[in-house]
């Protein structure tokens, strides 16, 4: 179930990028922002961290995002009703081991963020003010939101480790 709520955030957000540079006529660009993109994990995710409290992020509305989500409520549920001892995290280990999951989903997500943005800058360079709102709109969706949620994620499960 995780994998599926994941492919459909991943297909709706990517379609506007997808149209831009099938449309654009610029795959110069397009790589060397994948490049780009991909040298940005040199960046400390610790330095991208917005906060250590988690009120913070809740009043970003995270709670509400995180219904949506893998790993999400909504999911848990499901997952729950099949198996009713179901958790993400179990225990310290558990807990340890997830820290590195939301490390590798955080950097996938800054990795996506810096492609998206530069895809968004270049459509509103080249006049595509549609699709640069639609891209902006994608990346707070696909990256901005999972990247605070990750963040908000690691100040919980190092509270649960202390």
């Amino acid at each position: 179930m995780n994998q599926v709520v994941n492919l459909f955030w991943t297909i709706v957000c990517f379609i506007p990028i997808i149209i831009y540079w099938a449309t654009a006529g610029h795959l110069l660009w397009c790589f060397i922002f994948i490049s780009i993109s991909v040298l940005s994990q040199t960046l400390p995710l610790n330095r991208l961290q917005l906060s250590h409290n988690p009120k913070f992020y809740e009043r970003l509305g995270i709670k509400f995002i995180r219904k949506f989500v893998q790993h999400g409520e909504y999911v848990n549920t499901l997952k729950r009703k099949a198996k009713p001892h179901y958790s993400v995290v179990n225990n310290r280990t558990g807990a340890a081991q997830y820290m590195k999951t939301i490390v590798m989903y955080e950097r996938f997500h800054f990795i996506c963020f810096v492609f998206f943005l530069s895809t968004a800058i270049h459509a509103l360079v080249t006049g595509h003010y549609l699709l640069f709102m639609v891209i902006l709109i994608a990346n707070v969706i696909y990256n901005i939101y999972p990247m605070l949620l990750q963040q908000y994620n690691r100040v919980r499960i190092a509270r649960l480790i202390k």
